[in-house]
């Protein structure tokens, strides 16, 4: 009985959230389930399957609680240095003379589009990935004022965001920020620092489940086709089934803009997947473009 409940409960994540959890990854999600067994007193996990099929909150907490949380600040820093040295001057030296060009045509400022930058940070944890991207994308940009800047940072866990959308890092978790970079974008108190609002404004928090995105469950509105300049999806695909990072990789080539790129983590390469990105070789790191007849203007 506690077996068959076991795997109901395993199935029913899987199918949520795309994650698998099978050899030592099943040893984890049984401890993670014994322990909301003892946190509602319940006999056991038959007893804690009706609670979590019949109760969203629930679900909630424990979907919470099996979300790996593992970050840093400028983690795998050449992505971030390519992103700052070569990609953002490159956007802004093409949408630049894109916009100054429909200017001289007439067209009024309000109806451009031209200086628009959107990034999203899929599976942003408590916040480091997306807050380095806002510095980067604020060193990068000449004049990043003439940007309407949109970082979309989402990630599964509510205790996560909560985190990320405070601000607020203790000391220790700061080490990767460059002093530099301390000084001009965050204040600093006794125990931590709060990033600026120069920063804060940038980024937007929201709670992404992957697998909707997948399943193309979020529509036009919230992660429209062909819309982001940039996608960070690092260290999220390793927990999925082959299967699945194929649907991950598909989905994530319909939200990327033309000419766009695709940032993953250290052990998550493309090769072994069907695809049209093309791998930035000279980054010297795992950076992918969406190349073809209109990367931002230009011909690949």
């Amino acid at each position: 009985m506690v077996d068959a409940a076991f795997d109901d409960i395993r199935q029913y994540v899987q199918d949520r959230t795309r994650l698998y959890f099978t050899g030592h990854k099943q040893g984890f999600l049984q401890n993670k389930l014994q322990q909301r067994v003892k946190a509602l007193s319940l006999p056991g996990l038959p007893e804690y399957k009706e609670i979590l099929l019949t109760s969203p909150s629930e679900e909630s907490v424990l979907l919470d609680s099996i979300t790996t949380n593992e970050t840093c600040f400028f983690r795998n820093p050449r992505q971030f240095n390519y992103l700052r040295d070569h990609i953002l001057p490159d956007i802004e030296a093409e949408k630049g003379t894109a916009s100054f060009r429909r200017l001289a045509q007439g067209d009024h400022p309000g109806q451009l589009n031209d200086m628009r930058l959107r990034i999203l940070s899929a599976g942003c944890s408590t916040g480091e990935e997306p807050y380095t991207v806002a510095m980067t994308v604020l060193e990068g940009l000449r004049y990043p004022r003439a940007w309407d800047i949109d970082i979309v940072a989402g990630d599964l866990s509510e205790s996560c965001l909560e985190v990320a959308r405070r601000g607020f890092y203790e000391a220790e978790r700061l080490n990767g920020i460059p002093k530099k970079l301390l000084n001009k974008y965050l204040n600093n108190s006794a125990d931590g620092a709060t990033f600026n609002e120069d920063v804060r404004r940038l980024v937007k928090f929201m709670r992404l489940n992957l697998n909707d995105v997948m399943q193309g469950g979020w529509g036009d509105n919230i992660l429209p086709t062909n819309s982001f300049d940039v996608v960070l999806c690092r260290n999220v695909m390793i927990y999925f089934s082959s299967s699945c990072q194929q649907q991950l990789v598909n989905s994530l080539y319909r939200i990327i803009a033309p000419g766009g790129y695709l940032f993953t983590g250290d052990a998550e390469p493309l090769h072994l997947f069907s695809h049209d990105f093309t791998p930035v070789r000279e980054a010297g790191c795992l950076i992918y473009r969406k190349t073809g007849s209109n990367a931002h203007g230009q011909t690949v």
